[in-house]
């Protein structure tokens, strides 16, 4: 089968299609024809050897979670799903997922069905930055109705779909992108936008209940001002975990601050498919490449400037 490996860590150019043998099912395990793969900004940090989870890879490697296809074969013991069905996962994050490739292996707990109104690759566009924004909305957050919360780069993949599930709780949803999203923004009711290259939000937005950040560093030192006292905020980019400056500003506001690992979880993904089939969660899909152009679909994620996910068609 055609795969996507790397053979050493760097650019996107180490993104190299080969032959490898195709994988077998364990008894435990489906075996999923890959239709399309989801591409995060971890991918790419893992691929350029910037992430934690590169140190425990042994190289050469498949690389991807997100992955929609069609079930080819099932494990003896597996009773979830059968040969033919339509399905959907974050394959083992932040374990290795090998999705990048033709067929891929998984453990079916993961997974769940592919609603049947949406692409494979709309629904390879949800399993990470999906169960991102519903951890960090339900689990995290604990958003509640009439709650004020800041959610940053609210156009991006984690961003546009956190918005809808504070949304769906009630919530105040306030959002920052550039002013080419608004329209899209405000498509999915964010109630008040800001453009962050013409306006300071921390001038605008003020006592807020939660913040949800995806970039760290001074975005991240400016949200905690926002946010009053005994508030939340979330902080998604784990390389700015435990920063001294962020920690202090929070504990000078009493304010709680955490960097969550999302964790791949079925029941959530299946609680995820319910709402996509319901149509009160709409996922936004910017760019799709082939397997082959998987080196550009790791730069188009790298430009930072894609509105929802970028998706790689398999077949």
């Amino acid at each position: 089968m055609k795969a996507a490996i790397i053979n050493e860590f760097g650019n996107a150019d180490v993104l190299q299609i080969t032959e490898v043998d195709k994988p077998e099912v364990n008894e435990e395990q489906v075996l999923i024809k890959v239709k399309a793969i989801g591409i995060n900004p971890v991918d790419t940090k893992v691929r350029a050897g910037t992430s934690g989870i590169s140190k425990q890879i042994k190289l050469p490697v498949i690389l991807g979670w997100d992955v929609s296809g069609i079930v080819e074969n099932v494990g003896k013991n597996v009773t979830q799903f059968k040969t033919g069905d339509h399905v959907f996962g974050c394959v083992g994050f932040p374990r290795l997922g090998n999705a990048y490739a033709e067929f891929t292996l998984a453990d079916p707990k993961l997974l769940a069905i592919k609603p049947d109104n949406i692409s494979f690759e709309e629904a390879a566009a949800i399993p990470i930055a999906g169960l991102t924004a519903y951890q960090a909305i339900n689990e995290e957050l604990k958003v509640s109705s009439g709650e004020k919360i800041l959610i940053q780069a609210a156009a991006g993949g984690v961003g546009h779909m956190a918005v809808q599930f504070a949304k769906m709780n009630g919530a105040y949803v306030i959002g920052t992108a550039s002013e080419k999203n608004e329209k899209f923004l405000k498509s999915l009711e964010v109630d008040q936008f800001i453009d962050y290259k013409k306006e300071r939000f921390e001038n605008i937005v003020h006592d807020l209940d939660c913040a949800l950040d995806a970039m760290g560093g001074e975005v991240l030192y400016r949200t905690i001002s926002c946010v009053k006292q005994g508030g939340i905020v979330v902080c998604l980019p784990s390389s700015t975990k435990n920063d001294p400056k962020a920690i202090e500003l929070a504990n000078e506001r009493n304010i709680k601050l955490s960097w969550p690992m999302m964790r791949a979880d079925g029941e959530e993904m299946r609680i995820i498919a319910s709402l996509l089939q319901e149509k009160k969660l709409k996922v936004f899909v910017d760019k799709i490449f082939t397997l082959d152009q998987i080196a550009w679909a790791h730069k188009a994620v790298e430009t930072h400037q894609t509105k929802g996910k970028v998706v790689v068609k398999v077949d």
